[in-house]
């Protein structure tokens, strides 16, 4: 498979879209995760920043990880209904999947799971 073939850049777009969901797609949480979301917070600028420290601050660790987890999640959420709005597009490669539509190997990758060896 080469860079020219169109099954070559729906995998590597959709790998791209997994390893944003362990880069870009942790920054939230591991905000979250540290109890501060923006230390730079200025009270006269940004006040839901200012609020949102106040309310991590008050939440033990345990609380913060689970809200840390749902915003990692929702990353990956929005990824997986990109890829619902391209399919619908019909738009190319994103006209077919895989293993059903493209959200789906979205998933899978997500998971671990390997391409096929052919196609």
């Amino acid at each position: 498979m080469s860079e020219h073939d169109p099954r070559w850049m729906y995998r590597q777009v959709i790998d791209a879209m997994v390893v944003s969901c362990a880069g870009a797609g942790q920054v939230s949480a591991e905000r979250v995760r540290v109890g501060v979301w923006n230390a730079n917070a200025d009270p006269d600028t940004d006040a839901n920043q200012v609020t949102m420290n106040a309310l991590l601050s008050m939440l033990p660790p345990e609380h913060r990880e689970a809200l840390a987890v749902l915003f990692a999640e929702e990353y990956a959420s929005g990824v997986y209904n990109a890829l619902q709005v391209l399919r619908a597009a019909e738009l190319q490669p994103f006209h077919e999947g895989y293993e059903g539509d493209p959200s789906d190997d979205f998933l899978g990758r997500l998971d671990g799971w390997d391409w096929p060896v052919s196609g």
